[in-house]
């Protein structure tokens, strides 16, 4: 089994927000795994990335209590986790070539081809770009290099495990998901109490498969989104000034402005600027108030300003998609790497589990929710961890 590019850039590109090797040899650290320490500017450093995409994506759940902990915990398992497979790697004399380093370096860089200051491709600046991030994170390309060569190996180390480990997926296994699935979406309650006797968990999967097919498969509608954000602790007299803002972007759009180009002026919704704010908005998904004027709008129509909790909206209809069904043939693929994916995580699972359980891991990391000694990642002891 071949793992893809995608997957090494996924796994190395968080080095860069999430860890900084240039610390000293005494430095603290929040665990060590088989005497080899896990510092604690590596786990701050890690944490701290982690955090920035929940703000970015999802921010409500650094609202919940003790989230900067529920985050830590994970960030610590996962810490160890890699540190487990970089030993295991080394163990089993995993080489990596420098041209494979370099294709790695080379990826992440890629990652930097958009600027950031004006949301607009730029791929002479990329190196700079690249570079300034390595200087933030206190690293030197060197050191970069030595981090990235780890996680080549320990890639490797998992394709070499997979394939010993993983048998492909037959048509038959995922067609018989899919007959799960479709008891669910055809709400044959006769057949679904018989399953949840039979296999409940079977059950729980095939519910969950139906609900994202339902959304995949129910009306959609493709707009440009112009985005205003108000905050709960902004003053009265500022939202008042977004809400004129709208106004004037929606006076302007009238008078023949480019809906594109006042995405590009005036969106405060950054991450959209490289597809002009467009998004894809699926029936009942969204806020009532913007899936109100989504699926009523003619395609081409530009909507007032619609006021949300969290802001003003204006939203061109550019293109409508009616619900459809979907049979075994159209999804037989998508089901198989579903099933696939399964094994991998589950194999994966295993093995790591498997050296934790050979391994002499010793947790030093307390949190604020919790004495010292206590239950920390996976609910292993604090201190000596099997």
């Amino acid at each position: 089994m071949q793992m893809k590019n995608k997957w090494l850039v996924a796994l190395l590109g968080i080095a860069l927000v999430g860890v900084n090797l240039h610390a000293k040899v005494m430095e603290s650290s929040v665990a060590t795994v088989n005497g080899k320490p896990v510092l604690a500017s590596e786990y701050d450093a890690y944490l701290e990335g982690v955090i920035e995409q929940y703000q970015a994506v999802a921010p409500g759940v650094l609202q919940q209590p003790n989230a900067k902990d529920m985050l830590g915990r994970e960030v610590l398992k996962e810490l160890i986790s890699k540190e487990l497979l970089y030993q295991a790697a080394e163990e089993e004399k995993i080489q990596v070539k420098d041209s494979e380093v370099d294709n790695g370096i080379n990826e992440i860089k890629t990652r930097f081809i958009i600027d950031e200051k004006t949301g607009k491709e730029d791929p002479a600046g990329a190196d700079k770009r690249f570079n300034e991030a390595l200087k933030k994170q206190g690293l030197t390309l060197k050191r970069y290099k030595e981090k990235i060569k780890k996680d080549v190996a320990v890639r490797k180390l998992m394709e070499q495990h997979l394939r010993a480990t993983i048998k492909p997926v037959e048509e038959a296994e995922a067609r018989a998901l899919y007959d799960n699935v479709e008891i669910v979406l055809k709400n044959n309650t006769k057949k679904i109490k018989a399953l949840e006797k039979k296999d409940p968990e079977a059950l729980k999967e095939a519910q969950a498969i139906a609900a994202k097919l339902k959304q995949l498969t129910a009306e959609q509608v493709r707009v440009g989104h112009i985005y205003l954000a108000v905050t709960k602790d902004m003053k009265p007299e500022d939202i008042k000034k977004k809400e004129e803002l709208a106004k004037q972007i929606k006076k302007e759009l009238d008078g023949g402005m480019d809906f594109s180009a006042a995405v590009q002026k005036y969106t405060e919704d950054k991450a959209s600027l490289t597809s002009g704010g467009d998004m894809i908005l699926i029936k009942g998904i969204a806020p009532k108030e913007i899936d109100d004027k989504a699926f009523t709008l003619s395609v081409g129509k530009i909507s007032a300003p619609i006021k949300t909790d969290v802001g003003f909206h204006i939203i061109k209809i550019k293109e409508k998609r009616a619900e459809k069904e979907l049979e075994f043939q159209d999804i037989a693929s998508e089901l198989g790497q579903y099933l696939a994916q399964k094994r991998v995580q589950k194999s994966m699972g295993d093995y790591l589990e498997e050296l934790r359980g050979k391994a002499d891991i010793k947790i030093t990391k307390t949190f604020a929710d919790e004495p010292a000694n206590a239950q920390t990642p996976a609910d292993a002891p604090a201190k000596d961890v099997k």
